[in-house]
């Protein structure tokens, strides 16, 4: 693969073939969506710069390569080169969609810092855990919306609520409680209000 000119903020949305993702993507799927996602992906990431280059941000446990920056395998919020991680969903068979901030919304030089500041310092170097139970409720379609919902908790996230988390803290997300959002309603709200836009597919044709 050759080298992809990834910006801050971009959100990756993973396809995978296992069963697991395949229960995600079909168990959120709606007709109602915009036309790509009307079956969502079953992950999400996110980028931002580190150190010169772009890297890719994700809170899973089923990761097996070790964190770039603690350098060592965790079960939550850990960062990766995108093209590794790329790589893992399409040698899979799966593909991977990038979402791109709209035009009049891309961050500017000190937001992209903020960004770096959140994900890598707080989220990576305090070791955020991965929030399984959020996960499971955010799969929910009716109990997610009501007053039963836990409040978010952000020293556990699962992979949207991360997204949704620093999308709202950067201003281009109404604010709400993250937990509630899994990968394809998290892209849908996204892209309805134009803040995201389809970009480009990393596929075994792409690459």
């Amino acid at each position: 693969m050759t080298e992809f000119p990834f910006e801050p903020l971009d959100i990756a949305a993973c396809y995978g073939t296992g069963f697991t993702a395949n229960a995600i993507s079909w168990g959120t799927a709606s007709l109602l969506a915009p036309p790509r996602l009307r079956v969502g992906p079953s992950h999400v990431a996110v980028l931002c710069e580190f150190h010169g280059r772009q890297v890719w941000v994700e809170s899973t446990t089923l990761c097996p390569h070790p964190c770039v920056i603690l350098a060592r395998s965790i079960n939550g919020c850990q960062a990766h080169l995108p093209e590794i991680r790329i790589h893992d969903y399409v040698s899979a068979g799966g593909r991977v969609d990038l979402y791109r901030l709209s035009p009049i919304e891309k961050l500017s030089s000190d937001e992209s810092e903020l960004l770096t500041r959140i994900l890598v310092r707080h989220f990576i170097g305090k070791e955020v855990t991965y929030d399984l139970g959020g996960a499971l409720l955010s799969g929910t379609r009716l109990f997610k919306r009501t007053r039963l919902l836990p409040s978010a908790d952000l020293n556990e996230l699962f992979c949207s609520e991360l997204v949704a988390a620093v999308c709202m803290r950067l201003g281009r997300m109404n604010r709400s409680n993250p937990t509630r959002f899994n990968p394809a309603c998290l892209l849908r709200e996204l892209v309805r209000h134009g803040t995201f836009q389809f970009h480009h597919s990393f596929t075994r044709e792409t690459l």
